[in-house]
């Protein structure tokens, strides 16, 4: 007998809708545009194609949804009539310190159109009762001149007991100056140690497993590698944490002590229009080198080698006088003539001392010890009554 299969009930499918394109609307905005629209945070128009003197960005109008986002931010933008509050009490917000304006002088609520009040981002201390809420200062911007003289004019002025320092924003008398210290070619000196800039520097803090390899690989990155001389120990002839690298400019070694050289950009890979390429061109990285298997290297200038030759061999050599003793010999100025009277040094006169102050038993200290052999006999007997 055969058995009937049972036939399974299938839905029909639906065919999907016929896509119709309207040839006199205009072309869509490219993938190019696109991304320049989101990068300007402008909605792109289908008017708009890849060229852009044809159709640039910044002539298209934006809507409605952009222009009150440009009022909201002109609002709190910054503006030239700024003051700056000190002395701000752990408790104060904006909506305190715009009321402590408003009441305390003349300056309408409409006049302030800015205040920026940094948020602590320590931790608070255990002991404290109170949870900060500013970091002791805030910027206070104006739509007037007059508002902000106004708002000056309250400094002094007790804000929860505190009095506030308040003064012009871009006046910054009082800050301390940072000491510039720029070298030859008008760029920072390196503070760490007190040697010149020149092709040679100093490298500590190295790990025992560093070779010359990874050394010359690590900072090729800089520029030129003349030589490397790096410390080892004589039975393992691993590195003792130490070395010298020696570039070909002045220029790699400075950029070795700052820990970091700029490199263009690798990313090449991407298949993007020429435009962007051109944009990308110019455009570099800063690329880190202070540190080395995990650990933070040490680098500074070395001294050159020519210094010390020329202290020892060359024309700084100070000429040793004749006929007397190095350590008798006095030191003078570069315009001074050493002579022989001149390097006589005075004997220093010893100041008495008192035999009631001497220690007991070290009045024979510098005593010579007698010897303990055995004497031999000479035929003398020495009897004692």
């Amino acid at each position: 007998e055969v058995q009937e299969t049972k036939s399974k009930k299938r839905k029909r499918e639906t065919l999907p809708d016929e896509i119709e394109i309207d040839i006199n609307l205009p072309e869509p905005a490219s993938k190019k545009a696109a991304r320049k629209a989101k990068k300007a945070n402008v909605k792109p128009t289908p008017n708009e194609t890849t060229s852009e003197a044809e159709a640039p960005l910044t002539n298209n109008k934006p809507n409605a949804g952009r222009q009150d986002g440009d009022k909201k931010e002109n609002a709190t933008q910054r503006s030239d009539f700024g003051v700056w509050v000190g002395n701000l009490p752990w408790s104060a917000t904006r909506d305190s310190l715009r009321m402590f304006m408003t009441e305390h002088s003349d300056i309408a609520n409409d006049h302030i159109t800015r205040v920026h009040m940094p948020a602590p981002t320590k931790l608070p201390n255990s002991n404290w009762t109170t949870k900060p809420l500013n970091k002791g200062f805030a910027y206070v911007d104006f739509s007037t001149e007059l508002a902000m003289y106004s708002a000056i004019a309250l400094t002094e002025t007790k804000m929860d007991g505190r009095p506030l320092l308040i003064k012009n924003a871009k006046n910054f008398e009082g800050r301390p100056e940072k000491a510039k210290s720029e070298d030859m070619w008008g760029k920072e000196k390196n503070e760490k140690g007190g040697n010149p800039p020149n092709k040679r520097i100093f490298v500590g803090n190295l790990s025992f497993d560093v070779t010359k390899d990874d050394l010359l690989t690590h900072f090729g990155q800089c520029g030129e590698v003349a030589g490397i001389h790096m410390a080892t120990f004589e039975d393992s002839g691993k590195c003792k944490g130490y070395g010298w690298v020696t570039f070909g400019d002045i220029e790699a070694a400075s950029s070795a002590v700052k820990g970091y050289v700029y490199k263009e950009d690798a990313k090449k890979n991407r298949k993007e229009d020429l435009d962007d390429e051109q944009e990308k061109k110019g455009k570099k990285w800063k690329w880190y080198l202070n540190k080395l298997m995990g650990r933070e290297l040490r680098c500074e200038f070395a001294e050159d080698p020519t210094v010390r030759y020329n202290k020892r061999y060359g024309k700084d050599k100070k000429e040793d006088m004749a006929g007397v003793h190095p350590d008798r010999q006095r030191h003078f100025d570069e315009d001074d003539v050493p002579t022989r009277s001149a390097s006589r040094s005075k004997r220093q006169q010893r100041s008495k001392i008192d035999p009631r102050m001497i220690k007991s038993g070290a009045a024979h200290t510098d005593a010579p010890r007698a010897s303990q052999a055995i004497v031999e006999s000479r035929g003398k007997k020495i009897t004692f009554d």
